[in-house]
């Protein structure tokens, strides 16, 4: 079978697997009783069963599956940081924000909901993503110890909320590729870094094994953002918030492919061999050509 066929089945396979669990988990959580406590439990299934990738917990299963970690040991920290996702979804629609009337071809959760519950139901998530960590890992007071510390400083001041600081006052300023490469890397980077990391972590992954897979996540992260900015090359300004803008086409496909170069060699240094995470950047490296 070919290889990239093999690889799109099993992604479905995990895509599915992961619905399962966020959908069950959100519809059977136990909650104090009321019309608006329904209500808001409906805003937050709204926007966490609306479809989407799942490109982390997928990548935290896979991580699993090269350590032989059973997926069911995985699945819920994996669903808490799609939790944080789904949560910084909401909020970046909001009229505050990007001001998104649409998103994954439905009206966004505060055009359903109403700013108030949609601000309310991103709060929701981001508080349940502990709630999932502190129940479902309470065999191992190290693990949900570290999984909360790797979890709040990716999601945080210290990761994406960070970077959203950094892009929401960038203003007009002409950013460089270091700038730029700060950005994506607390931005977007950080919770696909620790979607890799803390599944190392679950897995038992050696330290060296898991710092590899850190630089892993995190070039993986950077480079799909790069690859999406030679995409969208010509679709929209490019000038001062893009890669592209920055080095031009050409200079940040070279770039891409550094990057690419540089976090395949991490992942050699893993140890056993990870067909699947290594196709990944082979196909988001040629997904732009």
């Amino acid at each position: 079978m070919d290889f990239a066929i093999q690889l799109e089945q099993e992604m479905a396979l995990k895509v599915q697997t992961v619905n399962q669990f966020v959908e069950k988990y959100l519809s059977e959580m136990e909650l104090p009783k009321g019309s608006a406590i329904a209500e808001l439990r409906k805003s937050m299934l709204y926007s966490a069963t609306n479809g989407g990738k799942r490109f982390r917990p997928v990548l935290s299963l896979l991580v699993a599956e090269l350590f032989g970690c059973a997926q069911e040991r995985i699945l819920p920290f994996a669903a808490a940081v799609e939790f944080i996702h789904t949560y910084s979804l909401i909020h970046d629609d909001l009229p505050c924000m990007d001001n998104d009337d649409m998103r994954r071809g439905k009206p966004t959760n505060h055009k359903v909901f109403g700013e108030d519950f949609a601000l309310l139901a991103g709060d929701a998530l981001l508080t349940e993503a502990f709630m999932v960590i502190a129940r479902n890992y309470s065999d191992n007071g190290f693990l949900i110890g570290r999984l909360t510390e790797l979890l709040s400083e990716a999601a945080g001041i210290r990761g994406m909320v960070g970077g959203q600081a950094i892009d929401l006052r960038a203003g007009e300023k002409q950013m460089s590729v270091e700038e730029l490469t700060h950005l994506h890397v607390l931005k977007t980077g950080a919770l696909i870094r620790v979607a890799v990391e803390g599944a190392a972590v679950i897995a038992g992954a050696k330290p060296s094994d898991i710092e590899s897979l850190k630089k892993f996540g995190e070039g993986l992260g950077l480079a799909f953002q790069v690859a999406d900015d030679v995409l969208d090359h010509g679709e929209k300004d490019q000038d001062i918030r893009s890669f592209t803008g920055v080095l031009g086409l050409d200079g940040t496909k070279d770039y891409l492919k550094k990057i690419s170069d540089s976090t395949t060699a991490e992942l050699h240094k893993v140890s056993g061999d990870a067909p699947m995470l290594e196709y990944l950047i082979s196909f988001n490296l040629n997904r732009q050509v």
